[in-house]
Formats: C-alpha cells, sequence, structure tokens
C-alpha cells in the first residue's frame, strides 16, 4: 500500500506539502497542487482520515441525530447541516432514532466510538438526562429544533409555545369554538409540550373552556394522525378545527377526517405546524406555522463547528416563527356547529 512519502517521492514535495494539498489545498499553488493530486492518483493512493484522527485527535466528522427519518422537515434540516459542513470540508453521520430514547442512546455511543469531533441532537429525551451527560463529558454539543432555555447548552430551535399559540389564535378568529389538538407524545419530546401550552393558554386567554377530551397524544406518524382525528370525530360534541402538532401528523388527520365523509375545510378546519415542503401541495394545502427547518439546521451546524474549536462557547439562537394561511382552514360551518350540538 502506498505512503504519503511514496507520494511525496514521485511528486518531488515534501511530506508536509502533500499534507497540506490534503487538509488545506488552498494554501497551495495550483502547479503543486496538481502535480501532488497526480501523483496521489499513480500510486493509488488512499488517504486514512481515521489515521489522520488519531494524531490530531480530530476526525473532521460531526455526528447528526434526528428522530423521524421519513418526516421531510428533518430532511430539510439535515440539508441545512449538510450543505454548511461541506462547505468546510466536514463530513456528517445521519443517525435515526425513530423517537426511541434508548436507540438515541445506542446511536450516540455508535457515533462517539466512530470519534466524531462533535453532535447535533434533535433529541427525544425532555427530561434532558442524556443531554446532561454529554455535557459534563465536555463533548461538544448543539440541540436541534430545541425549546431554547438558559443554561449551558447550545441550541437552535423556535418559541414552540408561541408558534401553538398562533395556530390556535389563527382558529380562533375564524369563529371556531370547539377546537381539538392531536399532539406528539409529550414524553418524547418537549416541542410538542410547548405547542399544547400554547394552544391551552390562547383557549383561555379567548374565554373558551380547556376540555381535555380534545388532546389526543399520538406517536409522530401518519397512522397517529388518521386514527387520532376519527376518535376526536366520534366524540359526542366533536371540534369543529384541530391543531396537529406537526405537519406530518396533519397529513395523517386530513386522510382520517376523509375517510369519516368531511370535507374540508366545509366540515373541518386543520391546522399543521411545520410548513413542509409538500404542505403547499396537499389536497387542500395545509395552513401551517412555519420553521425555517433548512436555515436552523445550517445554523446548528455553523454553531457546533465554532463550539469545536472553543469549549467555552454556548451559543443559542431562537428563530421566528410565521403563521402561512392556505386552504385547510375557513370560517366555522355555524350550521353544522348547531346540528353538532342539538
Amino acid at each position: 500500500m502506498s505512503t504519503i512519502l511514496d507520494v511525496a517521492r514521485l511528486a518531488q514535495v515534501s511530506t508536509a506539502t502533500v499534507s497540506r494539498v490534503i487538509n488545506s489545498p488552498e494554501t497551495v499553488r495550483e502547479t503543486t497542487r496538481k502535480k501532488v493530486l497526480r501523483a496521489m492518483k499513480m500510486c493509488n493512493y488512499k488517504y486514512n482520515a481515521l489515521a489522520r484522527g488519531f494524531v490530531t485527535k480530530k476526525s473532521n466528522t460531526i455526528g447528526l441525530i434526528i428522530p423521524n427519518i421519513n418526516n421531510p422537515v428533518f430532511a430539510e434540516s439535515t440539508l441545512g447541516v449538510q450543505e454548511y459542513a461541506n462547505s468546510k470540508n466536514i463530513k456528517v453521520i445521519l443517525g435515526n432514532t425513530s423517537y426511541d430514547a434508548d436507540q438515541e442512546k445506542s446511536v450516540i455511543k455508535a457515533l462517539r466510538e466512530s470519534q466524531v469531533d462533535g453532535l447535533i441532537i434533535t433529541s427525544t429525551d425532555p427530561k434532558g438526562k442524556l443531554i446532561k451527560t454529554l455535557t459534563e463529558e465536555d463533548v461538544p454539543i448543539v440541540l436541534l429544533f430545541s425549546t431554547v432555555k438558559p443554561g449551558p447548552i447550545s441550541a437552535v430551535g423556535v418559541d414552540n409555545y408561541r408558534g401553538g399559540y398562533e395556530a390556535t389564535e389563527h382558529l380562533v378568529s375564524l369563529g371556531h369554538r370547539r377546537i381539538g389538538m392531536v399532539a406528539g407524545s409529550f414524553a418524547v419530546t418537549d416541542r410538542s409540550y410547548h405547542r399544547w401550552h400554547g394552544y391551552r393558554q390562547c383557549l383561555k386567554d379567548n374565554g373558551i373552556p380547556y376540555d381535555s377530551k380534545l388532546l389526543i397524544q399520538t406517536e409522530y406518524s401518519l397512522e397517529g394522525g388518521r386514527d387520532s382525528i376519527r376518535e376526536l370525530l366520534h366524540l359526542e360534541n366533536p371540534p369543529s378545527a384541530v391543531f396537529c402538532s406537526n405537519d406530518y401528523i396533519a397529513l395523517g388527520a386530513i386522510k382520517g377526517a376523509r375517510e369519516e365523509g368531511l370535507s374540508l375545510p366545509e366540515d373541518l378546519s386543520i391546522v399543521g405546524f411545520d410548513d413542509m415542503p409538500t404542505a403547499s401541495y396537499m389536497v387542500p394545502a395545509l395552513t401551517t406555522i412555519n420553521q425555517p427547518a433548512y436555515e436552523m439546521g445550517r445554523t446548528a451546524c455553523e454553531i457546533l463547528l465554532q463550539i469545536m474549536e472553543d469549549r467555552t462557547l454556548v451559543m443559542q439562537h431562537m428563530m421566528e416563527t410565521k403563521l402561512v394561511v392556505r386552504e385547510s382552514t375557513a370560517a366555522v360551518n355555524t350550521a353544522r356547529d348547531e346540528k353538532d350540538r342539538q
């Protein structure tokens, strides 16, 4: 197997120059760089990044952990992470936890054994025990899609409470009084929990009594959305509108409502949260709360690379949410509402 010394001899340069071509090509003159690359090809030299990591204690690799690989919003944030990392010659290893805390521990363990330099985590551990352990062990981490809290943890997130409030406020403005919520399980994410708090506070501020029967906690899946909406619609006094704590659940809810014979938004209004890329292509196009997933991923990666260089840094970035009104919400159908109450 060829070595860096073989390449240096063939290119008639020093081993330090070969190393710079590999690690900092912008610092090497174009003619020299091409000569070294030609020699590497002739020698069939394979750069061993892991071996370099043992020397420098850096692998130039980071880990990205997401909870649901099927949800397009996480695809968007992953793209943001990868594109920024690529611009800095950093590789990204992706891990999926399926909203399972044990799987999250397993993925983190595997990534640390692979000697990643840092982690970006969308955690399924709302109590933060796992995150606390990582910070105590001085692992560079950034929480992504986090409800940012004071403390020694870098994070990128949005105000989930405010987003939940705005989604509910939109439905109230359309005359809805029976407003249900289909929420992702509070046991695996604090994001859904804070959106529920915003929903509940909005009801209170508008003089609408909170009815615990109108809250369904479910798994983050299309099936969870479909089954939950059907459960709400079979209540003695069903809702005229429903806030779903993410767009993926909302998509399942739309299907479930149609299976129950309802027309949207004439019979039922639905609001989501995320504004995933397909939201505007759904039928009806989904009214939702936009959170800038791509920018959040890119910013999280930028912050991680900074704290990898300076472990004393703690950087928290709260991004704006925005209500995007489309076709899935409309003024309450008073005729149907009266019929349901009779």
